[in-house]
C-alpha cells in the first residue's frame, strides 16, 4: 500500500442539498425554449413537454452563458456541517489533459470595428444560427457536434442536466464534444457568451443500464473523482480515475465502470471541468463501489475559495445534487490533498 501523504481536516465547508436539483433541470429546460428546441420523432415526450412551457425572450443573461456559480446554483435549504480529511487508503492521481476533440478547419472572418479597414462582412442571420446534433454511442454516451459559422475560435458551454463542460470552437466554429448521457432523452444546449446558442436533444436507448456520478467545478481548482470498485484498494486495476479510466468495452462487459473527464480549461478564464463516472448497473446484482471527490492544494486553489458539485443519476433517471462551498488551506498545504467527505452515496448494488 502506497504512503499516507499529510493529513488535513477541516470543518468550514458547507454542504447544500438541491432539492430535486430543481434549477438544475429548469435552467437547461429555460435554455433549450430559448433556442427552440424540438423533440425528436419517438423520443420521451414529457421533458420536452417541459421545455415547451418555459418562456424565454432576447438574448441570454450573464448568468445562462458562462454558468452560475455553482455554490449558488442550489435553492435556498438548510445546511449540513461537513469534515474534510485524507481518506487511509485513497490519494489523488495526478493531472492529466481533458479530453476536449476539436476538427481542424480553416480559419473565419470577423466583424471590423467602426473606422477599421474594410474587410469581409460577418454573416447574419440564418447564416449565423447555432446548431447542436447528437449520435447516442455506446455505454449510454452522446458524441456532440456543435456549428457555429459566426463563433470561429470561441468558448461556450455545454449545458445537460445540470451538467455544465466548457469547450472551444474550431477556426469554422466547429467542435465535437463526447458525454455521457444523464437522462434516456438528452437535451443538449449550447450557449456563446454573446448570447447566441443551439439546442438538440438525441434518444439514448441504453440509458437504463447504467448509473452515473458527476463532479464539476470551475477554474482552477484541481478535483479529482476515483471509483474504488468492489473492494479495490489505491492503485488496483478497480481503482477507476483519470489515470486509469476504463472504457466502454470495459462497461459493456459487465467488467466494470469508466471515467470520463470533460470540459477544456483553455475555454476561458473560470471554465466548466467534470469528472464523470458511469457503471454499468444493469448488469451487475451484487457488490459495492466507494465513489470518492479529492481536491489537491495548488498555488492557484490554495487559501482560495473553491466551489463545486455533485450529481448522481440512477439507471430510472432519478437525481441528486449536492453542493460544496469551502475555504481551501493556506499555501503552507501546497501539495497535500483534501478528502470530500459526504459529496457522493456510494454504489450498493446488492441493496437494489
Amino acid at each position: 500500500m502506497m504512503s499516507r501523504v499529510k493529513q488535513i481536516a477541516m470543518a468550514a465547508g458547507t454542504f447544500s442539498v438541491a432539492l430535486g436539483i430543481g434549477f438544475v433541470m429548469q435552467n437547461g429546460d429555460a435554455l433549450a425554449n430559448r433556442f427552440g428546441l424540438e423533440a425528436p420523432d419517438g423520443a420521451p415526450v414529457d421533458r420536452a413537454a417541459g421545455i415547451a412551457q418555459v418562456a424565454a425572450q432576447g438574448p441570454l443573461p450573464a448568468e445562462a452563458h458562462s454558468g452560475p456559480s455553482l455554490a449558488a446554483s442550489a435553492p435556498t435549504v438548510p445546511e449540513l456541517d461537513a469534515a474534510l480529511a485524507l481518506p487511509n487508503t485513497t490519494r489523488a492521481p495526478e493531472t492529466a489533459t481533458a479530453p476536449v476533440h476539436l476538427a481542424a478547419l480553416e480559419t473565419d472572418t470577423v466583424p471590423q470595428k467602426p473606422g477599421a479597414a474594410t474587410t469581409e462582412a460577418r454573416p447574419s442571420g440564418d447564416a449565423c444560427k447555432v446548431s447542436v446534433a447528437g449520435t447516442p454511442e455506446k455505454a449510454a454516451t452522446v458524441a456532440v457536434q456543435v456549428t457555429a459559422p459566426c463563433h470561429a475560435e470561441t468558448p461556450f458551454v455545454l449545458h445537460h442536466q445540470g451538467l455544465q463542460v466548457s469547450a472551444i470552437t474550431d477556426s469554422q466554429g466547429r467542435a465535437a464534444v463526447d458525454m455521457p448521457a444523464l437522462a434516456p432523452t438528452a437535451v443538449i444546449v449550447a450557449a456563446f457568451p454573446d448570447g447566441a446558442g443551439g439546442a438538440g436533444t438525441v434518444a439514448v436507448p441504453d440509458f437504463d443500464r447504467f448509473d452515473r456520478a458527476v463532479l464539476q467545478w470551475r477554474g482552477a481548482p484541481d478535483l479529482m473523482l476515483s471509483a474504488y470498485e468492489f473492494g479495490a484498494d489505491f492503485g488496483d486495476a478497480g481503482h477507476i480515475h483519470r489515470r486509469n479510466t476504463g472504457n466502454a468495452e470495459r462497461a459493456l462487459s459487465g467488467e466494470g465502470g469508466f471515467m470520463m473527464r470533460l470540459g477544456n480549461p483553455e475555454a476561458g478564464d473560470a471554465p466548466h471541468m467534470a469528472e464523470v463516472y458511469t457503471f454499468p448497473s444493469g448488469q451487475h446484482d451484487r457488490g459495492d463501489i466507494a465513489l470518492v471527490a479529492e481536491v489537491r492544494i495548488t498555488d492557484a486553489n490554495c487559501d482560495a475559495s473553491l466551489a463545486a458539485q455533485s450529481i448522481q443519476v440512477r439507471p430510472d433517471g432519478a437525481t441528486e445534487a449536492l453542493d460544496l462551498s469551502l475555504q481551501m488551506p493556506d499555501c503552507a498545504a501546497v501539495g497535500d490533498y483534501l478528502y470530500l467527505q459526504n459529496m457522493f452515496e456510494d454504489l450498493k448494488l446488492a441493496a437494489r
